[in-house]
């Protein structure tokens, strides 16, 4: 007898977009005509096996295709290509109303769900009574669903699929749209359902609700699965993702660190123009410390070394218990205070202290920079998890529940080794390139400043910049190559100049005076040759292509760049 309740090998699914209705109709009857639709992929050869008495949530961004997986594998849909094993019985809340006619009362839907679910009509007077109680409808049970609202549709809908003993229960963000008492029930009732042995398939936005629920996570993007395992650690790298979504820099990493402490490992995600070198707890004599009493007055630090310059960046921290629900946490730009400017190289040190008012038990701490308030908005770094601390019960009395702290802030910026920023560079993009051409595969090495990549010849792309922008690359040779252009209107006039610094210190200067391609030059120092190296360019003067009557594009552009290379 297999061991999994389902496994999933090689699927696809892909649905066809038409502009309108009646292209549908007209590619049906001339099938050898040109095409009218487009192709949109939904899923892309995903496989994965699920343990029978497993609780595994699926997670990810709108669109990256979990419903759709879920309606295959309960089999309301089909797939393009590739297969689906289900060993058991499915009872599932997808779509609201999925499988309810609006026609029919709530008791008589019931009675049609359950015998598609395969109950006999024995089975169905037997659990109607049970039914009828979870779903807290009363009298509306034998009125139409048209008369329902949305949350009365999720209480009938739940409580038919938690109520015919299934063998996987899967379980969609419907969920969501009962009220807090209704959800509190159903998340009572799934975990009861899963103690007896019930395989668990769940979808939710709500990281707090995968985590209480769920002991592995499957994490999708774009029709694919991109990472499982722990539900922990893929909420975290969710949380990298959401981020890396909203930043509009192109150069956007994910690194995996583990840490001082052997079972913690932390994820830090960002452009990295600025990196939290550490961060911890220190007692009031200053001294770093990895257990406080609860109510102890203690300072959360922060270590911030920046590899570029920066304008005021927001610095702040997060604690969660050790189930991953976030507990406190503030920013310098929630408590109003401006940090001032850093330039590359320098380190920033900030305090946030505060009598540490939380229960007892193991937490985790993870510290930020960034450009406003949410890091989600010009995230530098994000270090999920960078510490560990433990809070021991005070003698005074003993309390439960979350706290609202109060810290007071202050900072200081601390003198850095000479080797302090190529040490973070090495490690940082360790896999660095000797050159740079502008397609997908080198957007993880251009930092800031860049615009996404344009296909101007079959064989090439080109990327537009901003007024400042930077790359890292590993130099060959201590000839840097440029090949750029500026395809402003009045360029022949109006020259764009340039200077560029490697690591933080001068390396040279051109001048762009034309519009179509052409190679610049800069012989770089030999100590750079073989280095991780990052190179930061500041243009004179930007444009904006509206301005000179070519269309509605409000971009700031400086430059066009095909490609950078390193020579001897």
């Amino acid at each position: 007898m297999t061991e999994h309740a389902i496994e999933v090998v090689n699927l696809s699914k892909r649905y066809r977009i038409y502009r309108q209705p009646i292209d549908r109709l007209l590619e049906w009857i001339l099938p050898f005509k040109t095409p009218l639709s487009q192709e949109f992929w939904a899923l892309r050869n995903i496989s994965l096996s699920i343990s029978k008495g497993d609780a595994v949530g699926i997670i990810g961004a709108n669109g990256a295709g979990k419903s759709t997986l879920l309606k295959i594998i309960s089999g309301t849909s089909s797939p393009t290509r590739g297969k689906v094993q289900v060993n058991g019985r499915i009872a599932g809340l997808l779509e609201l109303g999925m499988g309810f006619h609006p026609e029919l009362t709530g008791r008589q839907n019931i009675k049609m769900n359950g015998k598609l679910l395969g109950l006999s009509e024995q089975e169905l007077e037997e659990h109607l009574p049970s039914i009828t109680a979870f779903s807290e409808l009363g009298d509306f049970i034998d009125q139409p669903l048209r008369t329902y609202s949305s949350g009365m549709y999720v209480r009938l809908g739940f409580s038919v699929a938690a109520s015919v003993n299934p063998d996987i229960l899967i379980i969609d963000e419907a969920l969501s749209v009962g009220d807090a008492h209704f959800q509190q029930k159903c998340v009572r009732r799934i975990r009861e359902i899963h103690e007896k042995g019930v395989t668990l398939l769940f979808v939710s936005h709500d990281p707090g609700a995968v985590r209480n629920l769920c002991r592995h996570a499957i994490l999708m993007e774009e029709g694919a699965i991109i990472s499982s395992g722990d539900s922990e650690e893929m909420l975290d790298h969710y949380n990298a993702l959401i981020a890396k979504r909203s930043s509009r820099e192109t150069g956007f990493r994910m690194e995996r660190v583990i840490s001082g402490s052997p079972h913690l490992a932390t994820r830090h995600s960002g452009n990295f123009m600025a990196v939290i070198t550490d961060a911890g707890l220190l007692n009031e004599q200053g001294e770093k410390i990895t257990s406080a009493c609860s109510g102890d007055n203690i300072k959360v630090y922060v270590k911030t070394f920046f590899l570029g310059d920066v304008d005021n960046p927001t610095i702040g921290f997060l604690i969660k218990d050790r189930l991953g629900n976030e507990i406190f946490g503030t920013n310098s730009y929630m408590l109003g205070r401006e940090l001032g400017r850093y330039k590359s190289g320098e380190t920033l040190e900030l305090n946030f202290s505060f009598p540490l008012n939380i229960g007892s038990g193991e937490y985790t701490l993870t510290a930020a920079a960034h450009a406003w308030e949410f890091h989600t908005d010009g995230c530098y770094d994000w270090a999920d998890k960078i510490s560990i601390f433990t809070v021991i019960p005070s003698t005074d009395f003993k309390f439960i529940g979350s706290t609202k702290c109060y810290p007071v802030i202050s900072h200081k910026k601390i003198p850095s080794s000479e080797n302090a920023a190529q040490m973070l560079l090495d490690q940082l993009f360790n896999d660095a390139p000797h050159d740079l051409h502008m397609g997908p595969a080198c957007q993880k090495f251009l930092c800031y400043g860049w615009y996404n990549s344009e296909q101007a010849e079959p064989d090439h792309t080109l990327r537009w910049t901003d007024g400042e922008f930077a790359f890292v690359i590993q130099p060959k040779g201590n000839r840097l190559v440029l090949n750029c252009a500026c395809a402003k209107p009045d360029i022949a006039s109006q020259p764009v100049q340039a200077c560029v610094t490697a690591n933080g210190a001068p390396v040279g200067a051109f001048s762009i005076d034309q519009s179509s391609l052409k190679e610049i030059i800069m012989i770089l120092p030999e100590e750079l040759v073989g280095k991780i190296v990052l190179f930061i360019v500041k243009l004179s003067s930007t444009w904006k292509p509206s301005r000179y009557h070519q269309g509605s594009d409000e971009r700031r552009l400086g430059v066009i760049i095909r490609d950078i290379r390193t020579e001897d």
